[in-house]
């Protein structure tokens, strides 16, 4: 519906000593038999990697000393197969990269290059579901505060012109609807003498519920929902639910100037409603305005072309977010930057969405924008 780095590698350093070889006493020249063997080096050689560093100390670490017992041996008698001593090498230190460890969590900014690709950009347009607001709060709290009351509210409202431009609302999309070939889509009649207002209520009943079973984002059912959130929220039965990294993330984009909008499926009421009457307070003068889908369907572009427009900026300037992976699609194909929210208990993405998106768990995790 509507509105999460990194370890560095300290370097160390390790400077190879070679052991110090016992004297051994004189003995008599002998050949050597491992013609391969490489001459004793007389100078300081620097190896150029630590394999050679530790090849190196193994050589010298194995060589043995000439026992005593070998100034007696006849000349008749083979050389025994010794290889040369090599002199100590000297080593220069030389930095050795410390192991890399382990993330304990997955990083939480992807992308096909593995790098943030943010340019700087001037306004934020925010979803809310999945984005700035829990799933659960409107698939536990708001959806079912509909559905739960909604016989009630009817009979409660039913002479109140806002219910029946609300109503007639709902009517004109079940029509468009049954005429589009939707099997679930019911009429919904009109009161007269002889069509009672329990019949139309039952109507109403119908196709509400299965609408939101199919959780449609079309404006008649959102406007409606918003109509009976508003009621809850002004008694105080509900109370807008925002992610505590939200916050934090306003007010920095606001300092720096930029400008904050909403794009939601649900209607602009109920997205007013939401952040008017949240947990934290009345958050609305954070923004600049909000959009519906009156301007488009979410998962069209030209919806965010639209908004862009109406904005008065290119849309390389808007950076998009939301939790919907085909809204993502669209506001890139309209030109916007976007960054996928992947919160708890959002849809979940596919390797390759991973790889094409910045994906974030948390608006703090939003990689800074870096000039072209």
């Amino acid at each position: 519906m509507v509105l999460t780095r990194s370890r560095s590698n300290a370097n160390a350093q390790g400077t190879a000593v070679a052991p110090t070889t016992p004297t051994p006493k004189a003995a008599p020249k002998r050949k050597n038999s491992n013609k391969n063997t490489p001459a004793p080096v007389s100078k300081v050689a620097k190896t150029d990697s630590v394999t050679d560093i530790a090849e190196a100390k193994e050589t010298s670490s194995t060589v043995e000393p000439t026992k005593p017992e070998d100034k007696a041996t006849p000349p008749a008698l083979a050389a025994p197969t010794t290889a040369t001593i090599p002199a100590p090498v000297e080593v220069a230190s030389l930095p050795v990269a410390a192991p890399t460890v382990a993330a304990s969590e997955e990083p939480t900014v992807h992308n096909a290059s593995g790098h943030a690709t943010l340019h700087p950009y001037d306004v934020v347009v925010s979803d809310i579901e999945g984005t700035t607001t829990p799933i659960v709060f409107v698939k536990e709290n708001l959806f079912p505060y509909v559905t739960s009351k909604l016989p009630e509210f009817l009979k409660q409202n039913w002479a109140s012109e806002e219910m029946k431009a609300a109503i007639e609302a709902l009517r004109v999309q079940a029509a468009k609807d049954i005429t589009d070939g939707l099997a679930e889509a019911t009429p919904i009649a009109i009161e007269s003498t002889e069509v009672s207002a329990d019949k139309v209520q039952q109507d109403v009943i119908a196709c509400i519920g299965w609408q939101m079973k199919a959780d449609r984002k079309i404006g008649a059912l959102k406007a409606f929902q918003g109509y009976m959130w508003k009621e809850g929220y002004t008694n105080g039965d509900l109370k807008g639910e925002i992610y505590p990294d939200v916050i934090p993330a306003f007010d920095q984009w606001k300092a720096e100037g930029k400008k904050l909008y909403i794009y939601s499926s649900g209607s602009i009421a109920a997205q007013k409603l939401l952040f008017g009457c949240s947990q934290s307070g009345d958050l609305l003068h954070y923004f600049a305005g909000h959009y519906d889908t009156t301007i488009g369907q979410k998962v069209d572009a030209e919806s965010y072309s639209k908004i862009a427009k109406d904005i008065g900026l290119e849309p390389s300037k808007i950076l998009f977010l939301s939790d919907n992976i085909h809204e993502i699609v669209a506001a890139k194909k309209a030109g916007l930057q976007a960054v996928v929210t992947d919160r708890p208990g959002n849809a979940p993405l596919t390797a390759d969405e991973h790889a094409s998106n910045i994906v974030v768990k948390s608006f703090s995790d939003i990689p800074k924008p870096v000039s072209p």
